[in-house]
């Protein structure tokens, strides 16, 4: 649920000995949630993890609410994110300016006890209990602390946003937000997700993918012909952002993204095909000025 909407983000349980979350959504959507664990069968003070892939807000704005429901819960996120957790009024301010007046529908961020947050590294592994664990994967990006999770016992692979979004039957397609993102890097990321070899392999909008190669390998595809195309379309008119939409367009045309109702829906509903646009604006700006 996010703003009411079914079927937009994906928060995914681990039942073990230990269980864990992976990731939490809005803080509008924290009772949803925390329902949603109780039925599972999870007590309050069973809930031993909360592992975020990275701190945008319909990732993680739950955290807060959700660690003071489920007390004993520690919450897990790459370095570069904790400060976020532990203070959140920058991440809350600057999530709102961009989303506007759909502000309310996401919501903010309680903040995260510092003794209850735990970093990250690359290769960190949150026991899960009975030999089994989850292990970070640093795949910067979509964020510089994004990281996507590798249950190593069953190989299923949490990516969060770094493969891109399939939505309501539409295809994949990436997601760019601004202020972070870096097309490398991203390409990179797709590389160490794709070693992993995952079995099964979970977008976080929205659920599990049809063939984790193939979607990677259309995520790699799409991801650096609408980058080229916003690089090529800046060299050639800097600032112009309709010349560079319809660039991007050009490159990968979002039309199987779109394809159904559903889908339609659910990309518009928080302007995230106009986010793309401002994610790739800063990031050609950001390459232009440390050239």
């Amino acid at each position: 649920m996010l703003g009411g909407i079914p079927g937009m983000t994906g928060v995914h349980l681990i039942r073990s000995d230990q269980p864990a979350l992976i990731d939490c959504g809005t803080q509008t959507s924290a009772h949803v949630v925390a329902d949603a664990v109780s039925h599972a069968g999870i007590g309050a003070d069973d809930l031993a993890w909360i592992v975020l892939t990275h701190v945008h807000l319909d990732h993680c704005g739950a955290a807060g609410d959700l660690a003071r429901m489920f007390p004993r819960a520690t919450v897990v996120v790459h370095p570069r994110g904790a400060r976020h957790l532990a203070d959140p009024s920058r991440l809350v301010a600057g999530t709102h300016d961009l989303f506007g007046r759909l502000s309310p529908a996401i919501g903010g961020l309680e903040p995260v006890a510092a003794e209850r947050i735990v970093e990250a590294g690359d290769g960190h592994q949150v026991p899960l209990g009975a030999g089994r664990t989850l292990r970070a994967v640093w795949a910067p990006g979509h964020a510089r602390h994004h990281m996507a999770l590798l249950d190593e016992a069953e190989g299923i692979v949490f990516a969060g946003d770094a493969v891109g979004v399939q939505m309501g039957g539409g295809e994949i397609y990436p997601t760019i937000p601004p202020p972070e993102y870096d097309l490398d890097a991203a390409l990179d990321s797709l590389d160490r997700i794709e070693a992993l070899g995952a079995t099964r392999l979970y977008v976080s909008h929205y659920g599990d993918v049809d063939d984790p190669g193939e979607a990677i390998d259309l995520g790699r595809r799409a991801q650096a012909a609408i980058g080229q195309a916003a690089r090529a379309s800046h060299a050639a008119a800097p600032g112009d952002a309709a010349a560079m939409s319809d660039a991007i367009d050009s490159a990968w045309p979002p039309a199987d993204a779109l394809r159904t109702p559903e889908a339609l829906t659910r990309w518009m509903a928080f302007n995230w095909i106009d986010n793309n646009l401002l994610g790739l604006q800063g990031m050609v700006e950001r390459e232009a000025r440390d050239a």
